[in-house]
């Protein structure tokens, strides 16, 4: 039992540091460019997109590119300020 609490205690702390080093990565990576903000942003409206699929349309709803959190203006707007 001892030996089993002290893997499972383990396991958090190196899960704790690969989750640290992770968000390092990516905030050097947005730092470099913010294409990965953009990749995220994509990949949530898919996310959100497919969520409302599965529910097999019993449901209407209507969202705009806002809605699905791509505002594609937005991100090509602050693009031409640089």
């Amino acid at each position: 039992m001892v030996d089993k609490a002290r893997q499972e205690k383990q396991a958090m702390v190196v899960r704790a540091q690969g989750e640290a080093r992770s968000a390092e990565l990516i905030g050097d990576a947005i730092k470099k460019s913010r294409s990965y903000v953009d990749l995220k942003r994509i990949e949530n409206a898919r996310a959100i997109a497919q969520i409302i699929q599965e529910g097999g349309g019993r449901n209407k709803l209507y969202l705009d590119s806002e809605g699905l959190g791509l505002n594609v203006t937005e991100g090509y707007e602050d693009k031409n300020k640089k």
